[in-house]
């Protein structure tokens, strides 16, 4: 009885919850018809407390609901997230700066060139000669001169006649000849140091028609003549003119020289040269008359205000196979040279001449009036048929060695020479060259910059004139 009453219990609870379960599905049923559609649901008045309620199976009783339409809720498809790809930056080759190495100075070891001399013109100072020997033999029973080298004359000597001694105590057959009338001479010079040397240099060329060879050997061998400048920095000039003074060419430049400078040689070698070989074949269509003395004098005429420099030493070089056959005196044309120069000593003259002639020679003819005054000037020349390579060479060393030197203007006799430094006599030191009559101070004697340097001599008083 009691399990019966028990299980009549449970009965009753499953058919409650069972009630209670319907409801809640007929409640869902309609909640969800009128979400779907709400035409289609019947909703009890809500002041009421009753309603038509569809049976359970939906076709029974109550309104007639049309079952919703499942509609299968659309994909929704999430829109893919574009990424922009991002900037490949390729990332920066860091260079290393470089370590900057400061290049070492290359210092080329300097050329030793002694100073050069000469810059104020020399002071020349002569005084009159002491005595008059133009007597008779029998006046020579005086002093002659007095100081260098001067003569003292004797009266009768032993075994007769007249004699004559020097103070050196030599002795000669007395003459008017013997009895030499000598002139004082001082030249005053500065000392300078601070720059390099100058020489201006002009080639008087035979243009006429036997100078083919001559003029294309020149050209070839230049290069033995310049080197030496360019190696001991000389600052140089050169310029070309011709033999022919009978026609418009009398002095006239040939080519540039402003292209025939130091300044063009080391800009440029090769143009430099080039320039040079070219010009000086100044051609053969001249005239047979070679003039080179009066050319020479014409070129100065024409362009020493703008080729000469005033502290700079004049060479001028003769070429020709033939005399000279200008007009006037040598002493003349020497006089023009020398002009171009406070100091006559800064003109030197140089040939390359015929000096002796050769066998079955047709118009060769010795180059006298060109030696003459290379002579006067103490300058040096060579045989035109000797080898151009090794004179050209010499005549350029010649030159070279005048910038470090003070040329004297005249020749000294008997080549004595007292040589005094801001007034103190200097007895050593020094060396003169008799041939080119120019002093060079030692090494180590030079003097110091803007020194006074004064060189005494004595001269003959005989005349240059009758060349």
């Amino acid at each position: 009885m009691l399990l019966t009453l028990a299980k009549s219990k449970q009965l009753l609870l499953l058919a409650l919850l069972l009630l209670t379960f319907q409801a809640c599905k007929q409640s869902e049923f309609y909640d969800k018809a009128a979400i779907l559609d709400p035409t289609k649901a019947t909703v009890a008045n809500p002041g009421t407390s009753t309603g038509t309620l569809p049976p359970g199976n939906g076709s029974e009783g109550g309104t007639t609901i049309t079952p919703p339409v499942i509609v299968t809720p659309p994909v929704v498809v999430t829109p893919p997230v574009v990424v922009t790809p991002p900037v490949v930056v390729t990332p920066p080759v860091v260079v290393t700066p470089p370590v900057v190495v400061t290049p070492p100075v290359v210092v080329i070891p300097p050329v030793v060139v002694t100073p050069p001399v000469v810059v104020t013109p020399p002071v020349i100072v002569v005084t009159t000669p002491k005595v008059d020997c133009s007597g008779s033999w029998g006046a020579c029973s005086q002093t002659c001169g007095g100081g260098l080298q001067s003569f003292i004359v004797s009266t009768q000597a032993s075994g007769g006649g007249l004699s004559c001694q020097a103070s050196a105590g030599a002795t000669q057959a007395c003459n008017k000849q013997a009895c030499i009338n000598l002139v004082d001479r001082t030249e005053i010079f500065t000392q300078d140091s601070t720059r390099d040397g100058d020489v201006d240099i002009l080639w008087v060329i035979d243009d006429s028609g036997s100078m083919a060879d001559n003029q294309d050997a020149l050209s070839r061998n230049f290069n033995n003549f310049i080197t030496q400048f360019l190696d001991k920095k000389i600052d140089f000039k050169m310029a070309i003119t011709t033999t022919d003074g009978t026609s418009s060419r009398n002095g006239k430049m040939v080519g540039d020289s402003s292209m025939l400078t130091r300044a063009s040689a080391t800009g440029n070698r090769a143009a430099f040269t080039n320039n040079f070989s070219k010009w000086v074949k100044v051609g053969t269509s001249g005239s047979g008359i070679e003039q080179g003395l009066k050319c020479a004098s014409s070129f100065l005429d024409r362009y020493s205000s703008t080729f000469l420099r005033q502290d700079a030493y004049l060479a001028i070089v003769f070429l020709s196979d033939e005399e000279d056959q200008s007009e006037k005196k040598v002493s003349e044309y020497l006089t023009r040279f020398q002009a171009a120069k406070k100091n006559k000593g800064m003109v030197k003259a140089y040939s390359i001449v015929t000096k002796t002639l050769p066998k079955n020679a047709q118009w060769e003819t010795i180059g006298k009036r060109y030696l003459d005054v290379t002579t006067a000037t103490s300058g040096s020349s060579s045989d035109i048929t000797a080898d151009f390579s090794a004179t050209l060479k010499d005549m350029g060393g010649s030159i070279v060695n005048l910038i470090d030197r003070f040329a004297l203007a005249e020749a000294p006799y008997n080549n004595l020479i007292q040589v005094y430094v801001n007034n103190v006599e200097a007895k050593a030191g020094w060396t003169f060259d008799s041939v080119a009559h120019t002093l060079k101070f030692n090494a180590d004697s030079i003097p110091a910059e803007g020194a006074k340097v004064e060189v005494k001599y004595k001269v003959s008083a005989t005349v240059l004139g009758a060349i």
